[in-house]
């Protein structure tokens, strides 16, 4: 019995140092050839206002509308007038899908 509790104990101890080796800090083993990724794709504002510009008029539904886009570090402004709610509606959503794009702020009006 005295045995199996030394085998046992032993074994334990011998897990217990597996894992304490494994969890070194592997920063430091890291290749010298590791470069960091870049921080993400970053827009500019004239691409941005170029998609959005692009994006509302190809949209058919939205023919007739007077909308004016400013853009300033992907915050847009959109400006003018609609037709109706629908056409809104659409301006905003063509807006949020252009990608760069972090706030949208529509005070387009109905005509």
């Amino acid at each position: 019995m005295r045995t199996f509790f030394k085998l046992l104990t032993s074994a334990l101890l011998l897990i217990c140092i597996f894992f304490l080796i494994g969890c070194e800090n592997y920063a430091e083993r890291t290749h010298p050839s590791w470069v960091a990724p870049p921080p993400g794709l970053v827009y500019d504002d004239s691409t941005i206002f170029a998609r959005v510009t692009q994006a509302i008029q190809s949209d058919p539904v939205l023919q007739g509308a007077s909308i004016e886009i400013k853009v300033n570090e992907g915050h847009v402004t959109l400006t003018g007038v609609a037709r109706n709610e629908d056409q809104i509606t659409r301006t905003n959503m063509h807006t949020w899908i252009v990608d760069g794009v972090k706030n949208v702020d529509n005070q387009v009006t109905i005509k």
